[in-house]
């Protein structure tokens, strides 16, 4: 018989809005590849918020819920009027605002009438949609992608990061396995829970392909809407660009682009469905990246396209190994912006670069990786 898995995403994994919901997808895909049926839940007022679809492969998913943080506005229902009274008396999840007694019950109905062998959370503040009792002889696995105590505190400096960092770990000790994608953070919360930290980095099919001197782009940078992206970019124009030759050409792709002004030699372009043309059209991936946790997934795509990346230190955060890796950090913007001229004017040296990145993306990130792990891990 073949095992259901029920897959929470706040998002629609679909979008191809952002690495997150990039790595969503790929995660879906490796589990479908490995046989199992596989049920889709999402947060239907996320979904509107971000004017999301619910348009999903149905090669990979079979079906897709719609959970809602508050009953509808019927006042006739139990439902409703539990909902109403429990706003005077109840504080909303400090964490999750989203996370409300109603969506839980929503998601253990759904639990509860389709019967899954393996359920799958992705992101630590959401826990509370488990549910010990119902849910105590189902394989329950937490997908961290972040360590988010670290991504809380750089968003606010006045964290008290001890309280969070304890709840952070009391939650994760909840599942029987906590899956990272980054060593680092795979370090940090095995020390706390042992085994069942399991670390399974991104991946992706490799898109190689042989040399191709006539590129349109010397550079590109892939980005969302989030406050890492945007600091990092504006960085980047303000301390890297002003040093580069004129006749260097950029393309930058990603949401990112509202909060980059109009400059010679640079294209923007706010939304493809697909990135496999732009990539193969540049020569240089950048990851101008300043804050933030975890690996990034904009470096393993561009990696998996046998580009090279220059970037900051952040860039490589969460890799193995921070040498021959296909990547070369600073934080020197002179430096930084001779890493690009050095790939650009030195055929050799790029080329040896470009195997770098092909090899190391083989041995760590391709998608037949990612599979014999999640094999390992739900076998």
């Amino acid at each position: 018989m073949i095992k259901k898995i029920l897959f929470f995403f706040p998002e629609n994994p679909f979008s191809n809005r952002a690495g997150n919901t990039t790595r969503a997808k790929t995660t879906l895909t490796v589990l479908k590849k490995l046989g199992y049926s596989i049920d889709l839940a999402g947060v239907d007022e996320i979904y509107k918020y971000l004017n999301d679809t619910t348009n999903i492969d149905k090669n990979i998913v079979d079906n897709l819920f719609l959970l809602k943080q508050k009953p509808p506005k019927i006042k006739t229902t139990a439902d409703y009027w539990k909902y109403k009274i429990s706003k005077f008396y109840k504080k909303p999840n400090p964490n999750n605002n989203s996370l409300t007694d109603f969506i839980k019950k929503e998601f253990r109905g759904i639990f509860t009438s389709e019967h899954y062998d393996i359920i799958i959370i992705n992101y630590e503040f959401w826990t509370g949609l488990i549910d010990n009792y119902s849910m105590k002889d189902t394989l329950k696995i937490i997908d961290t992608h972040d360590w988010i105590t670290l991504n809380e505190f750089y968003k606010n400096k006045s964290l008290d990061i001890g309280k969070r960092f304890n709840e952070e770990i009391s939650n994760l000790a909840k599942f029987d396995n906590v899956i990272t994608i980054s060593e680092d953070e795979h370090s940090v919360f095995k020390k706390f829970l042992g085994e069942k930290v399991i670390n399974i980095p991104p991946s992706f099919p490799s898109h190689f392909e042989k040399n191709n001197p006539d590129k349109k782009y010397d550079l590109i940078f892939v980005g969302s809407e989030n406050i890492f992206n945007i600091k990092s970019i504006q960085w980047f124009f303000a301390n890297v660009y002003p040093l580069l030759p004129e006749n260097i050409n950029i393309i930058i792709i990603g949401r990112v682009c509202r909060h980059i002004e109009k400059r010679e030699n640079v294209e923007m372009v706010e939304f493809s469905e697909s990135l496999e043309e732009y990539y193969h059209q540049s020569k240089i991936a950048i990851c101008p990246m300043l804050e933030g946790t975890g690996i990034k997934i904009k470096v393993i795509e561009a990696l998996s396209y046998g580009l090279p990346v220059v970037g900051t230190e952040r860039a490589v955060d969460g890799f193995s190994s921070k040498t021959s890796n296909g990547c070369l950090v600073t934080d020197d913007p002179e430096i930084f912006k001779n890493k690009v001229i050095s790939l650009l004017q030195d055929e050799v040296y790029y080329q040896d670069m470009k195997h770098q990145a092909e090899d190391y993306f083989k041995n760590n990130f391709s998608e037949e990786k990612a599979i014999e792990k999640w094999k390992n891990l739900l076998q």
